[in-house]
């Protein structure tokens, strides 16, 4: 048992070393997702409310924060405050009840909240994304929250590798790639996120099967989603919208 225990510890640390991404000059960004149900019948109250704070106590920089709704999956009717992109720095520092940041919320935002969710933190994994500046200027975005084997990180890697160079290459929607620094039960190991601005849009074929074939070579996509299934446990997804 002993034995056992030691050698998943070595397993946890190894997989810890390949999710790292950070070096001296080149820190995690990340964000921190915090879900809320406003009360019923004051969601407009609520998001305006929150959208004032976020305008006094977290415009751009590196305590910049937004709101999202939740459109559809199992949370849909609840928001996501977003905080960040940013980093672990600016979670020591970030503002609490200096400058009344936390009388604000307490007072303005506060009463208009039914209940607090979850919160969580991903990590970017910018070596395996594309399109951040895409990702600002749309109106929705699909999230996958994915469950991996164990082990097959390596694999989810490679597959990601090929699916940014062809999102990268059409040029036009987001394919951003978080990792979950923080494990609990029921939250995928990795996360996927894809833009876009309209639900006819969502509904269509992107062209990106045919960028990736023409990369990789024909029969390539059914290989990778092959890879895919054989590497994954399940997944969940949401469609969020942008509250601006």
């Amino acid at each position: 048992m002993r034995k056992q225990l030691i050698l998943a510890c070595i397993a946890f640390m190894i997989v810890g070393g390949v999710f790292a991404q950070a070096s001296d000059d080149k820190p995690v960004m990340l964000t921190e997702n915090m879900y809320i149900m406003p009360k019923r019948g004051m969601e407009d109250k609520f998001e305006a409310a929150v959208k004032a704070h976020d305008l006094k106590f977290h415009p751009d920089g590196p305590y910049k924060a937004g709101l999202r709704k939740v459109e559809y999956g199992d949370k849909a009717g609840w928001y996501v405050w977003v905080f960040g992109p940013t980093t672990y720095a600016s979670l020591d520092t970030r503002p609490t009840k200096e400058a009344g940041h936390a009388d604000d919320w307490s007072k303005t935002v506060d009463p208009l909240i039914e209940t607090y969710g979850d919160t969580r933190l991903w990590e970017l994994n910018s070596d395996l994304s594309y399109g951040m500046d895409i990702l600002k200027k749309s109106n929705y975005y699909e999230v996958w929250s994915v469950n991996l084997k164990r082990g097959d990180y390596y694999r989810f890697k490679a597959i990601c590798e090929k699916l940014k160079k062809a999102y990268e290459t059409q040029g036009t929607t987001a394919f951003l790639i978080w990792n979950n620094p923080v494990h609990t039960p029921n939250v995928g190991d990795v996360a996927i996120l894809w833009s876009f601005n309209t639900y006819a849009e969502w509904s269509k074929d992107q062209g990106v099967k045919a960028v990736y074939e023409k990369i990789n070579g024909e029969g390539s996509w059914q290989h990778m989603l092959d890879e895919w299934l054989d590497i994954t446990t399940d997944y969940s997804s949401e469609i969020r919208s942008f509250v601006r």
